[in-house]
């Protein structure tokens, strides 16, 4: 069998097909394309007729296959009325208008029933949003599908909601695993909205005979849902091991036996998730390694990513800065690494180099910490790291991190979402186990183990 999987990410679009023949796992990936968000009426708008369009190019260009699978970033959903055409646009959660609620709810009452911490990007957000400033779209809408969900829609006809992607929603209860309904209920949001939720791996259903028709075969869909819920899929996890998928911006997660809803949980601002499977995880946003891309900005053109590694690791600085004191915006960041730098009576980095090194140490110390706050709250020692995502191709970062975390390092998949979904895929449908897919990802696409000598 063959599968195609399809992964939404915030800039592109990307799309990978995998075939297990005679016992060899093969991954290829085909093709991405752009996403350019736009501004509709006050709102940043993802272009969903442009991403559903480029994704039946790719599924045309990509076949035959036996199935599909959609997923994305969390909490991101669309509004549909009752001829199922989107009210309100398909709004980012980039978009500034979360952070204008003003009724709030109770973060720790959230905590205690959702096992979420708060982020004011959440889809609980984004309907209290709405509540307060466009109510008439709330009123008037009749469904709300996360946005993979209302791709697989388009594509089939059917209607389902990923128990994964409605999990980073703040909205489902941690225990049940279902909607909450006295959250929904007190924050005033129209329970008809929220359909069933299905846990991923199942058939949604198969292609339209328009769609069939249009790209020249007939295949079924496979839910799949939360990109960062796939990302697990393609690390190696154990209860010794934590993943770390890097890039821009990251998550770190390591696997609980169960929901962890207690006060030290929600103050160490983890989250509970459960991935496909079934197995429950703790887990938490970071900042990644957007602070580099933001120094490469200044830098002359052309400058890769590759000569920053280098040069940056020539440096090797031990100075190490509060990741949380820079500012963010790309024209100021070398300015706030100075900046802290000083107010610490250290001298100022002399280029963006010195403050690439800089940044590189500040992150691992970062991670460092954030290990130690896990094994605080699992009651246990993470002795591997699992790191997954774009940064697998900078030696520099995974080198300091198994010294300065005296922990072993295996470097994975890159696309680590999109490897995930073809996992998911594979093990649903019978074609691959739990138990031999770390070794299948190994030959497929290889790994790289650091360790403190």
């Amino acid at each position: 069998m063959k599968y195609l999987a399809f992964d939404i990410g915030a800039r592109e679009v990307k799309a990978a097909l995998a075939e297990r023949s005679n016992g060899y796992l093969g991954i290829t990936k085909v093709q991405s394309f752009r996403v350019n968000l736009r501004k509709d009426e006050g709102h940043l708008i993802w272009p969903i007729d442009e991403i559903f369009a480029g994704i039946v190019e790719a599924i045309r260009i990509s076949g035959p296959v036996d199935f599909i699978s959609i997923d994305s970033f969390a909490s991101d959903f669309v509004l549909l009325d009752e001829e199922d055409r989107i009210i309100g646009g398909a709004v980012s959660y980039m978009d500034e208008r979360t952070r204008r609620v003003t009724d709030l709810p109770d973060e720790a009452w959230i905590f205690s029933r959702t096992g979420m911490c708060s982020r004011h990007n959440t889809t609980l957000y984004q309907l209290l949003s709405l509540k307060e400033e466009e109510p008439e779209v709330l009123n008037r809408a009749v469904s709300l599908m996360f946005l993979p969900d209302y791709l697989n829609f388009l594509l089939t006809g059917i209607k389902m909601t990923s128990r994964s992607m409605a999990l980073t929603s703040a909205l489902v209860n941690a225990e049940s695993l279902t909607w909450d309904d006295e959250i929904i209920g007190k924050l005033g949001f129209n329970r008809a909205l929220f359909s069933e939720i299905t846990a991923d791996g199942e058939i949604v259903g198969a292609l339209k005979d328009e769609i069939a028709k249009e790209v020249g075969y007939e295949a079924r869909i496979i839910l799949s849902g939360h990109d960062t819920s796939l990302a697990y899929l393609s690390s190696p996890m154990d209860e010794e091991t934590l993943m770390l998928s890097l890039g821009g911006f990251a998550r770190m997660g390591a696997l609980a036996d169960s929901p962890m809803l207690s006060d030290s949980v929600m103050n160490a601002k983890l989250s509970n998730a459960v991935i496909y499977g079934g197995q429950h995880v703790l887990s938490r946003y970071l900042m990644g390694t957007y602070l580099i891309q933001a120094l490469k900005e200044r830098m002359k053109e052309g400058t890769s990513y590759d000569e920053i590694m280098r040069r940056a690791r020539a440096i090797h600085t031990a100075k190490a800065v509060d990741i949380h004191a820079i500012d963010f915006e790309e024209k100021n960041v070398f300015e706030s690494i100075n900046l802290s730098l000083e107010k610490d009576g250290r001298s100022p980095a002399q280029d963006e180099f010195e403050a690439a090194s800089i940044v590189y140490s500040s992150l691992v110390e970062y991670y460092v910490n954030e290990i130690k706050v896990f094994e605080d709250v699992l009651g246990r020692k993470i002795s591997r790291i699992a790191l997954v995502g774009g940064a697998v191709r900078d030696q520099y970062l995974a080198l300091l991190l198994a010294m300065k975390s005296e922990r072993e390092v295996v470097s994975g998949a890159y696309d680590a979402a999109l490897i995930g979904n073809l996992i998911l895929q594979m093990i649903s449908q019978g074609e691959m186990n739990f138990e031999e897919k770390d070794e299948e990802l190994r030959k497929a696409i290889g790994r790289t183990i650091y360790r403190l000598q």
